[in-house]
């Protein structure tokens, strides 16, 4: 996908599925895969996310992010560090079946390749 550069050197996409919810956490820092996201969103560096997500995951993502993952969905929690940085790709949202890669790529947002939150709906 030719992305890289600084604090982009070594990254791992994790793929959200039906039964697996992937998210991120830097529990040390604020680790954050910049290249493919931008600046990271201040709620990330905060204490209380770094230590409760880690913790109370479905909690937290129910609470904090008004997410709720079924209890069916296993939830994986990876932890970024100075050597290595992850990002989510998202569940393929319903209804996207005959959208190609440009329409579903805008539909990927910063909160879902944390994974904090779905892709978006498409427009009807």
């Amino acid at each position: 996908m030719d992305i890289g550069g600084l604090q982009g050197e070594e990254m791992i996409a994790l793929e959200n599925t039906d039964t697996v919810h992937n998210l991120i956490v830097c529990t040390l820092c604020s680790c954050y895969p910049w290249p493919v996201l931008g600046l990271p969103p201040n709620w990330y560096k905060a204490p209380p996310y770094r230590s409760r997500i880690v913790r109370e995951p479905r909690k937290v993502l129910a609470e904090d992010f008004g997410f709720v993952v079924p209890d069916t969905v296993e939830i994986r929690v990876w932890d970024s560090s100075s050597e290595l940085r992850y990002w989510v790709v998202p569940k393929r949202p319903e209804g996207t079946e005959g959208m190609g890669a440009f329409d579903l790529a805008a539909l990927v947002t910063r909160d879902s390749m944390i994974g904090v939150g779905p892709a978006a709906a498409p427009s009807s």
